[in-house]
């Protein structure tokens, strides 16, 4: 009876295995991507709006300068967060393709494992699309930063 059991276990996680080159787990996957994509989509949209405040900074009235700079970093520093957040996601992303892929390359499914391996890539993309709008976040971070020292620096001047 306890061999019985143990021979049933078996067969129950060698089919489980065996279908992890589903279309459900391919669906899950897929999901799970694009639904990271349309995040990644989103947070640059913020990003540009926050690019667009940026040209539209009055120099010649430093009060909302010195406003719209403040509101926007405290926005990107948000932002900063929210897509950090990102990173981690297509890390799961990667896996779960990778996951897939070894799966495939098991039942010998190799036109599977191939589009796998290229939706790994794509999470690879996503996670480079990620570094690189953390990196534009912080350079317009600094320039705000830079935009509030100098509407600070002016004020100094006046009332100095």
């Amino acid at each position: 009876m306890k061999y019985g059991f143990l021979i049933i276990l078996f067969i129950l996680t060698f089919s489980v295995q065996a279908s992890y080159c589903s279309g459900r787990n391919w669906r899950d996957a897929y999901q799970f991507y694009t639904h990271n994509i349309d995040l990644l989509n989103d947070h640059i949209d913020r990003y540009n709006v926050l690019l667009d405040k940026n040209n539209s900074v009055n120099e010649d009235d430093e009060k909302y300068t010195y406003l719209i700079a403040k509101l926007a970093v405290e926005e990107l520093d948000q932002l900063s967060i929210d897509v950090e957040i990102l990173e981690t996601k297509f890390n799961k992303v990667k896996y779960l393709w990778q996951l897939i892929s070894e799966h495939c390359l098991h039942d010998d499914e190799l036109d599977y494992n191939n589009m796998a391996i290229k939706n790994v890539r794509g999470a690879d993309i996503g996670r480079q699309e990620v570094n690189d709008l953390l990196a534009r976040i912080k350079f317009l971070r600094q320039y705000f930063l830079k935009t509030i020292e100098l509407s600070n620096d002016n004020q100094e001047v006046i009332t100095g």
